[in-house]
């Protein structure tokens, strides 16, 4: 098909000279107003950036087939590779062309979804913990930041299964990583879209706060790598049977020279961030659909309740493949809200979209949630149902409605381990406890920090009983 039009063509907000839109973008609602934005212009449209120029685009088709090219036809966005390597953590996430390639298989062999019931056993210790630490909050009754508890459980898991470290956050605390975490996340987000990088010329105090949490988590990533290395040293099979994905990239450091300490330390610190991030804040985003709709929150406890009956959690493997509905309710807040809303790519070469001639450099923003909302019966309500196959009101979606792990080969290849952590934790919540809003407590609201998180979630949370449950 030969491209009928420019970029210029497109349409799109208005723009001031030089500056563009900058001044109408801020960087932790940007996609907010990007979505606004479709609503006004369509889902083929472009702002500026100062001298950027971006070409927005929300059709669910489109979109797909973007995905689907990579990583050969696009890549993400150059400034995300530019401040990834300033860190210094260049993993499987940031690289692209051949070095992504040879750090994806690893992740996906680490993550594979045959290895999910050997890792089960870690995630139900971690459950119980959350259980424990939810309880006590219960008993207490006042408002609770449950954010963080659920942020504590995926850090634990995550620690436990991609370096066979068991940092028990959810017990002992963190000693402030939580916190180092979420400010790379937030500020590495920032400077994505930000005009002009003035960090590399000067530094404003959130910048050498920033420093500072970088170099916290460094440091206790190279705690890892040490603790691994002396493992492997005096457990040699490991080399050949790797148990987690750091020993795995360990040893094919020192079998094959595959990798450097410096893509191993961007790989271990990539899993760190990206595994406690997106699953607690799924899971963190499904709590306040549940506080918000309490008929919802007790079909799930009735199921729950059935599943796992006396016991407080599940402890074998199988029995979370009875959650059901709760796979729906999970499913139903990931497409409503999903934690990567928006995602930034580019051309390796110049080529066409929607009759559009797009350069080779030219930054997309693709709208995942808006082009999701588009392909689906009754797309604004919350109906779990819909995921059921044994529903006949409703067609079940297509994977173009439900784009909160990608697609295309660069699909994140935690999904299925993400959706074991949530339905396990998940359900142990639905079947023990009430969830409200604490009302003292301003509305939650949309916070982009490269993921979505619900900014100001508090909740109340009582503890159920079989009475209960079985009366709603």
């Amino acid at each position: 098909m030969t491209a009928t039009r420019s970029i210029s063509d497109l349409p799109g907000p208005s723009r001031l000279p030089a500056i563009g839109n900058a001044h109408q973008l801020r960087p932790q609602t940007l996609h907010l107003t990007a979505e606004r934005w479709a609503e006004e212009h369509g889902p083929l449209y472009r702002f500026d950036m100062g001298s950027r120029r971006i070409v927005v685009i929300g059709d669910a088709d489109v979109l797909t087939g973007v995905l689907r090219e990579r990583p050969d036809g696009f890549r993400r966005w150059r400034e995300i590779l530019e401040i990834t390597e300033e860190m210094g953590y260049v993993g499987v996430f940031a690289a692209e062309g051949d070095d992504w390639r040879r750090m994806r298989r690893l992740a996906v062999t680490a993550l594979n979804s045959n290895h999910l019931q050997r890792y089960f056993e870690i995630v139900a210790t971690c459950t119980e913990r959350l259980h424990r630490r939810l309880l006590a909050a219960a008993r207490d009754g006042g408002g609770f930041d449950i954010g963080r508890a659920l942020s504590s459980f995926t850090v634990d898991v995550t620690s436990a299964l991609a370096f066979g470290h068991d940092l028990n956050t959810l017990e002992r605390g963190d000693g402030g990583l939580q916190e180092h975490l979420h400010r790379v996340f937030h500020v590495t987000n920032r400077r994505i879209f930000l005009p002009v990088a003035y960090w590399r010329h000067f530094k404003l105090p959130v910048d050498r706060a920033f420093d500072r949490s970088v170099g916290e988590i460094e440091r206790a990533v190279r705690g890892f790598l040490d603790e691994t290395r002396r493992r492997i040293a005096a457990r040699p099979e490991l080399r050949e049977s790797p148990e987690n994905f750091l020993e795995s990239m360990i040893a094919a450091q020192e079998t094959e020279g595959a990798f450097s300490d410096e893509e191993i330390m961007g790989n271990v610190n990539t899993l760190l961030l990206a595994g406690e991030d997106t699953t607690s804040h799924s899971m963190a985003w499904t709590i306040w659909s549940l506080a918000c709709r309490p008929e919802i929150q007790d079909a799930w406890a009735r199921e729950a309740r059935e599943v796992l009956g006396d016991r407080s959690f599940a402890t074998e493997y199988d029995t979370v493949e009875g959650f059901r509905y709760g796979e729906g309710v999970l499913r139903e807040s990931m497409r409503l809200t999903p934690v990567v809303p928006v995602s930034g790519v580019e051309p390796l070469v110049d080529t066409e979209l929607s009759g559009t001639e797009i350069p080779a450099g030219t930054r997309l923003l693709l709208l995942h949630r808006y082009a999701g909302l588009r392909g689906v019966e009754r797309p604004h309500e919350f109906l779990p149902e819909r995921w059921l196959e044994d529903d006949d009101g409703l067609e079940v979606p297509d994977q173009k409605s439900f784009l909160t792990f990608g697609a295309g080969p660069r699909f994140c290849p935690g999904r299925n381990l993400a959706f074991l952590e949530a339905k396990t934790a998940m359900g142990m919540i639905a079947r023990n406890f009430e969830i409200e809003l604490d009302p003292s407590a301003a509305p939650v609201t949309e916070l982009l920090g490269f993921t979505m998180s619900p900014k100001g979630l508090r909740v109340r949370l009582r503890e159920r009983t079989p009475a209960m449950t079985t009366a709603h």
